[in-house]
């Protein structure tokens, strides 16, 4: 019995701290999610040609990217491929093995640099476009879903 006492006694207080930054906004002068405030919204004005060509560059930006990345990726499996396919025609076991792990080597060098160029391509892109919609007077936000989410995800 005492314990149950105890137990809704401490959900209650917590429930009861969880609705004092309601209350405190409420009374802070703000408002409840329907109310609208007394100052009137500013429009921004956007440049709209000058956004969409702020689009166009980073997107070109980011197409120019993952070309140059599956290009460098496409050499690279090429490479290893014939590294491969030579150091198993060796006879000897250990320079065998040695030209084996030399080409694996290369490979995962190779890739992780054309990784790391594609994710630096594509945050300059981003940062660029976030200079131009800046200059443009836009926001980025005004773009549904996406953003630099989908494209780090690439």
């Amino acid at each position: 019995m005492k314990i149950r006492l105890f137990a809704s006694t401490i959900i209650s207080l917590l429930l009861a701290a969880s609705a004092l930054p309601v209350f405190a906004d409420t009374a802070a002068g703000g408002t409840t999610g329907g109310a609208t405030s007394a100052q009137p919204a500013v429009q921004k004005t956007v440049d709209l040609a000058c956004m969409q060509t702020a689009v166009e560059k980073r997107d070109n930006a980011i197409i120019s990217a993952l070309d140059a990345y599956s290009s460098a990726v496409k050499t690279a499996l090429q490479t290893r491929r014939d590294a491969l396919k030579d150091a198993w025609g060796i006879t000897d076991r250990k320079q065998r093995r040695s030209a084996l792990r030399t080409a694996w080597n290369a490979f995962k060098g190779t890739w992780r640099n054309a990784a790391k160029s594609l994710r630096i391509a594509k945050r300059d892109a981003w940062m660029q476009f976030n200079k131009d919609q800046r200059t443009c007077k836009g926001n980025a936000g005004d773009e549904p879903a996406g953003g630099q989410g989908v494209d780090a995800q690439l």
